[in-house]
């Protein structure tokens, strides 16, 4: 706990960087936004969870979301997960034997795509937790004792303390609470599952720090909500046996992203003034979305509204983070936004990704559109490691502004600037508005820098607005109207090149609101791009192809674009099959209209410099490989 909290207090130092020729303090910035969640679909029975979890569907939701530019997205919260393991029988000691090789298979698959589940211990254990409630708490415990060490031995130590487990989601609502816990039966739960938990990550004489987190409750009425209350209350008489080491809550708003981080405040408000003794637990909020009810159609989830949202949220906690003491201790906010929508609300629910089933196609398949909330995501994953407090940025009228988020390389580093700006919350226009800002850094005869401008606009960088005024919002859109609305699903490159002076001046009065604007500004010293991992190649359906490849952390904030190269056969010439796209994440889905996909492929970077990297190892891909 002692080392924990050594972390969250140096990320609040203040770093000076000797680029910089003014004294605004920057801090470290920690990614605590990159979390996302789902439920499955259908029952919650084994069986149905499973068919939901293996579909074609979900696997391609999860090579989307891998698809991201590296740490955009790092854990997936996924609701009754542990459903997948089976009970198969007691050991003649009375110990539980589980079949773990659908849960093995899933989240193993998670492993390769370089994402990290967190764990939610939600399951009856097929019943054997109700048959057995007096030694419900011995269960419980040797069952997270079963799923951690398992994990353990299979993936090892350095990928194990990335996941993250947590307590039953929201236990004081009816629907989830399938084992209708006592207040004194969900205290012990969470205490068996800390024990089972902490002995699992028992290594030799070391002992790996596995936290658990909890109670991920609503936290409405104690009346209401009793669980969550008497677990932290428990707490706070008991600090030194308290099982959860993150204490997490969800807080949603009716719309707004202020309003989510209001509800926040006024709930950490309640609970530190209460309960003082947990006043240095690190919190997560790992519900922080805009409103409750995903599959509820917003018209707002479906373009850059969205995007925006989740972005103000991130800059709302972030200034929350360095300047209220309730989030001070602020480990993390996760968005519930990883599921799949249906028909005929394909972009209006919560997700990342619009999805097309396409029945009307043999063989019957799935298309995934990537929303701007996507590519929001990809464009917070460009930041730099440090970073000042948001800044407001007045326009003509009283209540317009602009948020702006500075950040930049540290110490004895080569300069890399990233600066994301959006209108504020409540902005309604901007008129003839010239943004002009002094970079703060100065030229050089020996070095030189180099920018960069991403915009999304809504209408512009918009796959729904495509959907609806050319395609007809028809539910199943063809080729060239995919190709269409995939083409603006990225951001728009608005311009790069050279800089001549330190400053950064741009028209923003003719975009339409809302828009995100990222500039990236590097230095000359900064190394080429390495080359790309190879790509990874997944059938969507007959001449269709989903082309992704994986980066390497920490070296991608100078690229402009990548471009995929194709090749038929050895004896032909590559072709530049991407080179009317502007490919900022490491993904590009490959849709020939005259010609096959069968043959050879390979990636290369390109920085803002137009430097490029070596090419990746070539793959082959047939038509005629497992999907």
């Amino acid at each position: 706990m002692v080392g924990s909290l050594l972390m969250y207090l140096a990320a609040l130092v203040p770093l000076q960087n000797y680029s910089y020729i003014d004294n605004e303090p920057y801090y470290k910035l920690a990614r605590f936004w990159t979390n996302t969640g789902f439920c499955p679909s259908g029952e919650i029975k084994r069986e149905t969870l499973k068919a939901s979890l293996f579909s074609d569907e979900v696997q391609m939701n999860l090579i989307h979301l891998a698809a991201l530019p590296t740490g955009a997205l790092t854990h997936i919260r996924i609701h009754w997960l542990l459903k997948l393991v089976k009970f198969i029988q007691y050991t003649q000691s009375g110990v539980p034997i589980y079949d773990f090789a659908d849960l093995d298979a899933f989240v193993l698959n998670l492993n390769d795509l370089e994402l990290y589940p967190v764990i939610e211990y939600m399951t009856d254990l097929d019943g054997i937790i109700i048959n057995n409630s007096d030694i419900m708490d011995d269960l419980w415990q040797d069952f997270s004792y079963q799923v951690t060490k398992r994990y353990l031995n299979l993936l090892g130590a350095k990928n194990l303390i990335k996941w993250q487990f947590e307590t039953w989601n929201e236990p004081d609502i009816h629907n989830y609470n399938r084992l209708n816990f006592t207040i004194e039966g969900f205290i012990n739960y969470a205490i068996a599952l800390r024990k089972g938990i902490k002995a699992a990550g028992r290594i030799s004489n070391k002992s790996l720090d596995l936290t658990l987190r909890g109670p991920a409750g609503l936290f409405k009425s104690k009346r209401k909500h009793p669980l969550c209350w008497a677990l932290i209350q428990n707490c706070n008489k008991h600090m030194d046996h308290c099982p959860i080491n993150v204490l997490t809550y969800h807080r949603k708003g009716q719309g707004l992203a202020s309003e989510v981080l209001e509800a926040s405040r006024k709930l950490l408000k309640k609970i530190y003034g209460n309960y003082a003794n947990i006043n240095m637990l690190p919190v997560s909020n790992d519900e922080a979305d805009p409103i409750a009810g995903w599959s509820t159609p917003q018209d707002f989830y479906e373009d850059v509204r969205y995007a925006a949202k989740l972005v103000y949220i991130v800059f709302l906690h972030w200034h929350a983070k360095l300047n209220f003491r309730e989030f001070k201790y602020l480990e993390s906010i996760s968005h519930d936004n990883a599921f799949i929508s249906y028909h005929p609300f394909e972009f209006t629910q919560r997700t990342l990704l619009a999805h097309f089933r396409m029945n009307n196609s043999q063989p019957v398949h799935s298309q995934f559109i990537q929303k701007p909330v996507y590519a929001a995501l990809g464009m917070l994953s460009k930041l730099a490691p440090i970073a000042a407090d948001i800044e407001d940025i007045k326009l003509s009228t009283s209540n317009d502004v602009l948020w702006l988020l500075k950040t930049s390389s540290t110490v004895n580093n080569p300069l890399y600037l990233s600066w994301l700006l959006l209108p504020g919350e409540n902005t309604k226009r901007i008129e003839n508005f010239t943004l002009h800002r002094h970079l703060p850094f100065q030229l050089c005869s020996i070095e030189t820098f180099a920018y960069v401008v991403e915009l999304l606009e809504k209408g512009k960088t918009d796959p729904a607005y495509f959907w609806r005024t050319q395609g007809g919002s028809r539910p199943f859109p063809n080729a060239m109207e995919r190709a269409a609305m995939r083409l603006a699903q990225t951001p728009r490159l608005q311009a790069s090149g050279i800089l001549l002076m330190p400053e950064f001046r741009l028209n923003i009065g003719d975009f339409q609101l809302p828009w995100i604007l990222l500039l990236r500004v590097c230095s000359s010293f900064l190394p080429i791009l390495k080359q790309p991992e190879p790509p990874t190649i997944t059938k969507i359906t007959v001449g269709e192809i989903f082309i992704s490849w994986y980066e390497i952390a920490n070296t991608t904030q100078c690229l402009k674009t990548y471009e995929v190269w194709f090749q038929v056969n050895k004896t032909t010439d590559w072709n530049f099959i991407s080179e009317n796209w502007h490919l900022p994440f490491p993904s590009f889905q490959y849709a020939p209209i005259s010609s096959c996909v069968n043959g050879f492929y390979k990636v290369r970077a390109v920085d803002i410099f137009n430097r490029k990297s070596n090419f990746s190892d070539t793959i082959v891909h047939s038509n005629y490989s497992t999907p």
